[in-house]
């Protein structure tokens, strides 16, 4: 258990984390458009919670969908293909428990990626309720945006997650680091070229529609975050096995 942490630390506690949920909130706000600078008539006052509005928009723009699958691979991903490289890794084993340091690795990986989006999404919420509410107009009969704040929270999470330990997954496998950052972005794109072109009706296997929902979805965003945990699930532990064939071969 206490590798298990050990590695959780050390897969939020570094540079590249830092960068990564930094790089997200640049994307979002870039995604935000004019709207950012130019919010409308400031004379008469904003409608009520435009900041909410203004976040999700820019959650459902191209540029952040671009990068969802590249920016969540950075902070730990190769945490282990890096110390399996270096040799450390056997020295390392004699004294600690092996499945512990195998199921750090895996979450490691998986949370790290998942939680820098997440992260992302909440300091530009902060960002922006700081900025804009105060410009808002207040309206008793408008509905709080912290509901779908939660499920688009949790929606990032998860697809950042589920990159990220795909990444780790096929770098592992391959043992080269860019497996690790390029093969989620073509395999995300190879899915939204196949959905899109091919398989109208199969828009599940669509990453885009994951994050910016345009069809039904039974459970709505609901149904998104059971599909993205059983996926993760999947990844995670597959990639146990092969770390665990990695440690044993």
């Amino acid at each position: 258990m206490n590798e298990i942490k050990v590695d959780l630390k050390r897969a939020i506690y570094n540079l590249p984390f830092f960068l990564t949920c930094t790089a997200m909130v640049i994307v979002i706000a870039i995604g935000a458009g004019r709207e950012l600078i130019f919010p409308g008539d400031i004379d008469i006052g904003l409608s009520s919670y435009y900041h909410g509005q203004l976040i999700f928009k820019a959650l459902s723009s191209d540029i952040v969908l671009m990068v969802v699958p590249i920016l969540c691979t950075l902070p730990y991903t190769v945490a282990f293909l890096e110390e399996y490289s270096s040799g450390f890794i056997m020295p390392y084993l004699i004294k600690c428990d092996k499945r512990a340091y195998i199921k750090g690795k895996v979450l490691g990986a998986g949370i790290s990626g998942g939680l820098s989006l997440a992260t992302g999404v909440l300091l530009s919420y902060f960002i922006a309720y700081l900025v804009y509410s105060p410009l808002e107009v207040a309206d008793p009969t408008a509905i709080s945006p912290l509901n779908v704040l939660v499920r688009k929270t949790l929606v990032y999470f998860l697809c950042g997650s589920l990159w990220a330990s795909l990444g780790s997954l096929l770098a592992n496998v391959t043992l080269s680091k860019y497996m690790a950052y390029a093969a989620p972005f073509v395999i995300y794109y190879v899915l939204v070229f196949l959905s899109e072109r091919y398989f109208h009706g199969i828009y599940v296997i669509n990453p885009k529609e994951w994050l910016a929902p345009k069809e039904f979805w039974i459970g709505g965003d609901w149904g998104i975050i059971l599909l993205l945990i059983l996926l993760n699930i999947i990844v995670m532990l597959i990639n146990d096995v092969i770390i665990e064939g990695r440690i044993d071969g």
